[in-house]
């Protein structure tokens, strides 16, 4: 498993059970020793808020490699909405944000990734 030190701009990791975007890092000095540690300021896929969490350098992280996919709305039921994915003409079933749910209608195009085999719908196109 990598290190936090590994983290650079873009790179997608899991943070609290959410995969998030890093945005940037710093180098800081904490305490009286003059320990040094990472402070990576991260974005989660459906915010807009950035958010930071300090890390020794030696930290395990999870890194995950997300792929932004094009799909469009199959149905939409109280719970899920089923899309299919425009390059393999392949059927999903996927999760979005409240928000975003009540604004996806079918026929809709929209962006969605799947991450540890759970489909996600980012944003509506």
């Amino acid at each position: 498993m990598p290190t936090a030190t590994e983290l650079e701009r873009g790179t997608y990791f899991i943070h609290n059970g959410a995969p998030v975007r890093v945005l940037r890092k710093e180098v800081i000095v904490v305490g009286t020793h003059s320990h040094s540690k990472l402070k990576i300021f991260f974005q989660g896929l459906n915010e807009k808020v950035e958010r930071s969490v300090n890390f020794h350098h030696t930290d395990k992280v999870e890194i995950v490699d997300i792929v932004r996919k094009l799909g469009q709305v199959i149905a939409k039921t109280s719970d899920k909405i089923q899309i299919m994915d425009m390059v393999s003409y392949e059927t999903l079933d996927a999760n979005a944000p409240e928000e975003l749910f009540n604004q996806i209608n079918e026929g809709d195009n929209v962006t969605f990734v799947e991450l540890k085999g759970n489909i996600q719908i980012i944003e509506k196109r």
